[in-house]
């Protein structure tokens, strides 16, 4: 049985077992942590192991990624990507200091929160981009691309969606300017203002009321001789001026 601390800076790992301390002292080696290791005697004998910590000075930070995907092993859950709000969180026992793994998770550049819970702590995450980069981090590959191919999908259907809408949007736009403007000729045509109007005009005008709903490239196709887009709203302008009049 052992138990650690983690102090900005330092490390400290406390056991009852001369083979896990040994074990431990050699892990520390190697991570080139330069542990130092001491014992005293209570009830029983108790080994100590100290080692500072400079969270910059291994470029791949496997210590931490191990720390972490052990933790999350033991006391971890994580919804299903495409099931409800995101949601990663490790469970710290009351006994342990939920500070250790605040402190390997900021050495992974990823921000995690805390709250008490349930007689201990939850360390949790909500964030799916730091989601994807902490799975990717602790070694759980297939999990990072399965939450990526769920994120890309949803931008997907989100960007679909926003083009639908506004689409829609115009065309509505579009019929209801077009329902106005037949209105307009409708009325001018029932004072017999149009016969002031050229023959092109009341063609335009025409064409108009009996098809509101078509846009100014379909009226322009329709004219003798065709128009463009650029010339049938010139016209429509100056038609709308005199229907107004």
């Amino acid at each position: 049985m052992g138990q650690s601390a983690v102090l900005p800076g330092a490390l400290t790992i406390r056991v009852s077992s001369v083979v896990v301390a040994r074990r431990a002292y050699r892990l520390l080696k190697t991570l080139g942590l330069a542990p130092k290791m001491g014992a005293n005697r209570r009830n029983r004998i108790q080994y100590t192991l100290a080692a500072t910590v400079d969270v910059g000075w291994n470029q791949d930070l496997t210590w931490a990624s191990s720390i972490a995907a052990g933790w999350f092993l033991r006391h971890g859950y994580i919804t299903h990507p495409d099931h409800g709000p995101a949601h990663l969180e490790f469970w710290v026992p009351r006994d342990q200091d939920p500070v250790i793994l605040v402190t390997v998770l900021d050495a992974l550049r990823v921000k995690a929160k805390t709250v008490p819970k349930h007689g201990g702590t939850s360390v949790y995450i909500k964030d799916r981009a730091q989601i994807r980069v902490l799975l990717g981090k602790m070694g759980a590959h297939r999990a990072m691309l399965q939450w990526e191919s769920v994120d890309v999908i949803r931008h997907m259907k989100n960007q679909v969606n926003r083009l639908v809408n506004s689409e829609t949007a115009n065309l509505r736009r579009a019929v209801e300017s077009g329902l106005t403007q037949a209105e307009y000729f409708r009325r001018a045509i029932d004072q017999g203002r149009d016969q002031a109007w050229d023959e092109a005009g009341q063609r335009l005008a025409r064409l108009r009321i009996a098809h509101p709903d078509w846009s100014l490239s379909e009226l322009g196709q329709a004219m003798v001789p065709p128009l463009s887009k650029s010339a049938v709203n010139h016209r429509m302008r100056r038609l709308l001026r005199l229907a107004k009049d």
